[in-house]
């Protein structure tokens, strides 16, 4: 059995995120996918809880036919110390093989800790990621095709686009 940490915030879930969990589903026995600054909503940076992060992603997973056997989804709340959160994180997760990361950063931690780490090639990362797509939330832009459909009908229903256009009111 392998099986892979794939660490983010998804602040939304997009098409990108999407990609990526697919390969490492194709490349991997199970994902576990860490969902980051579970303790943040209802900000410019993090506008969805945890928890609707979690739906979001569990939904698109559920709609792509892959079974609830083969990733698991934690929330892992911040602790801002970047060299101690790479242990943090260990200590929150199933045991791993490896982790996979497209953030140079988060990579060179885990590199440095000595485990086996899968720098991930962001999948159009001008068109997919989620700066961007709060930015075209916040405008009235094509948001929408940037994101799996089961996560634009999840952000409809929390009314999301509101939230984030009052939480990034001065950044709009």
């Amino acid at each position: 059995m392998s099986r892979v940490l794939y660490p983010g915030r998804f602040q939304p879930f997009h098409k990108g995120h999407l990609k990526v969990l697919l390969k490492l589903l194709d490349e991997f026995d199970e994902v576990v996918v860490a969902v980051g600054s579970a303790q943040e909503a209802f900000t410019c940076r993090n506008p969805f809880t945890a928890g609707e992060r979690l739906e979001m992603i569990n939904n698109v997973l559920k709609s792509e036919g892959v079974g609830r056997d083969r990733y698991w989804l934690i929330p892992v709340p911040d602790i801002r110390m970047p060299p101690a959160w790479t242990s943090y994180l260990l200590a929150m997760v199933p045991v791993v093989d490896a982790v996979a990361t497209g953030n140079p950063h988060v990579a060179y931690l885990y590199e440095w800790l000595g485990l086996r780490v899968l720098k991930l090639k962001l999948y159009e990362p001008d068109r997919f990621n989620g700066t961007l797509i709060r930015r075209l939330m916040c405008s009235g832009g094509d948001w929408r095709s940037r994101v799996p459909g089961v996560v634009a009908e999840y952000i409809d229903r929390v009314n999301g686009v509101e939230r984030v256009r009052r939480v990034c009111s001065s950044a709009c």
